[in-house]
């Protein structure tokens, strides 16, 4: 499974547990549960989603980006 696949998985595992939270907020908690490091650097941009949901396609762009390349946080199942 890719990258993006393993993501999009974990946003779909964060959004059934916390019903409440807003799509925005699920991807940046998916982000920040599988790629801390990732998360570090859309904190506090026009990425950063958390907040509002406006932000979400530039964060989904980016990720779309940088994800492939990168290797998922050791303490996320693969």
């Amino acid at each position: 499974m890719d990258a993006i696949s393993k993501y999009l998985d974990l946003v779909d595992e964060v959004m059934r547990r916390y019903p409440d939270q807003r799509e925005g907020q699920a991807h940046y908690n998916a982000l920040r549960m599988g790629w801390p490091h990732l998360e570090a650097q859309v904190l506090g941009t026009d990425r950063d989603c958390y907040g509002s949901d406006k932000a979400l396609p530039r964060l989904l762009a980016w990720i779309d980006q940088v994800l492939p390349h990168e290797e998922q946080h050791p303490d996320v199942p693969a």
